[in-house]
């Protein structure tokens, strides 16, 4: 048997042990961390690191000074700054400040946690990284791309390589007339800016009172554009993009002005060149005048013998005087249909049966105003 003084020592040594190794986790144990996260569609301030304790004192109902004097984030500066507004949740293991607007990038942000008993505080700074500053955006292409457009021509379509900002554009875009001049207000103000979903398109109105016969202010100022001369757009390059970032470069197109065009769209006169049955050869469609571009793209369509839509790619060709539908799947022999919307235009507003001068409040049934036109062509 071991003596009493072994079996003490023995005794001795396993506390020591113990008290070592219970000495050396309390050591490891870190403080909570401030964070910056960029994994959610928008950057949060995370405090990470949190005890079970911790968490179940802070997981409860609070008020936003609560919540600001737990985790206060601001922008850095000199002196107390307020702290910037946004939600405080509990996620998983961690405390998030989630705010109602998107950080700046390369912006330094200050962060303080702090225990609502006061026995833990922890600061950082935090920062998204700063934006490459050489502007990359440029005016990819204007429509309608023809060197002549009408004297009531109606729209403008400006495409842009990249999103751009929230600002309209019209304090950026000017019109200057032969002689270099500015040409008064050509464009028609609007409330609303006229964006495509990801803001890489943003479309210009001349004004209709300029455009259109019988108005007053046609009478007053004449039309914004003049038969027989020449037109410069030109885009400014402090338009800002996405990024906050001006254009690479300034835009300028010269143009020149045919006669107004007042006549309706004539379908019968389009040049329908049918594919071959069992390919997906392109149908393509020519008009005997440019169409509007960014109608032009969503108002045909196809149908099949059996009246069923067809899942197909568009593009318009050249001066947008001609339309390729390339089919999904192959073509069906039979009796197909060219569907042509009622919303389809030419550069002057002109439609299938309706010229743009025709005056629609003075019509007693515009109910009666087709929808659309059927333009049937055999696939064999």
């Amino acid at each position: 048997m071991p003596s009493i003084k072994s079996a003490a020592i023995t005794a001795a040594l396993f506390l020591f042990l113990l008290s070592g190794a219970a000495c050396s986790r309390a050591s490891s144990t870190q403080p909570p961390r401030i964070e910056l996260n960029t994994a959610a569609e928008r950057a949060t301030v995370d405090v990470l690191g949190l005890s079970a304790d911790q968490l179940k004192t802070l997981d409860r109902e609070r008020s936003r000074d609560e919540w600001t004097t737990i985790l206060h984030v601001s922008v850095a500066g000199a002196g107390d700054q307020p702290p910037m507004i946004g939600s405080h949740t509990i996620d998983g293991s961690r405390l998030r400040f989630t705010p109602m607007f998107p950080l700046d990038a390369g912006r330094p942000y200050d962060a303080t946690f702090m225990m609502p008993d006061g026995g833990t505080s922890v600061t950082a700074r935090v920062a998204l990284p700063a934006r490459d500053s050489t502007p990359t955006t440029v005016v990819a292409q204007v429509y309608p791309t023809s060197d002549t457009v009408p004297e009531n021509q109606l729209r403008l379509y400006i495409h842009f390589s990249a999103p751009m900002g929230l600002k309209g554009g019209l304090d950026y875009i000017h019109l200057l007339d032969d002689a270099g001049n500015q040409v008064t207000d050509p464009f028609l103000p609007l409330d609303t800016e006229f964006w495509n979903d990801d803001r890489t398109r943003y479309t210009v109105f001349f004004d209709p009172g300029r455009q259109k016969r019988g108005i007053a202010p046609i009478a007053a100022m004449g039309r914004s554009l003049t038969a027989g001369k020449d037109y410069t757009l030109v885009v400014d390059a402090n338009w800002r993009d996405g990024n906050g970032l001006p254009l690479r470069e300034a835009f300028r197109r010269t143009f020149r002005v045919g006669p107004a065009d007042e006549r309706p769209l004539d379908h019968k006169a389009w040049d329908v060149r049918a594919p071959r049955a069992a390919t997906v050869d392109p149908l393509v469609v020519t008009f005997r005048e440019p169409l509007d571009h960014g109608l032009l793209l969503r108002a045909l369509g196809v149908t099949a013998p059996a009246g069923s839509a067809l899942a197909g790619d568009v593009v318009a060709g050249k001066n947008e005087m001609s339309w390729t539908f390339m089919p999904k799947t192959p073509w069906q022999a039979g009796t197909h249909q060219l569907v042509a919307f009622a919303m389809l235009e030419d550069l002057a507003g002109n439609r299938i049966g309706r010229a743009f001068e025709v005056d629609q409040f003075e019509r007693s049934d515009r109910s009666a105003e087709v929808e659309k036109t059927l333009i049937p062509f055999s696939v064999k």
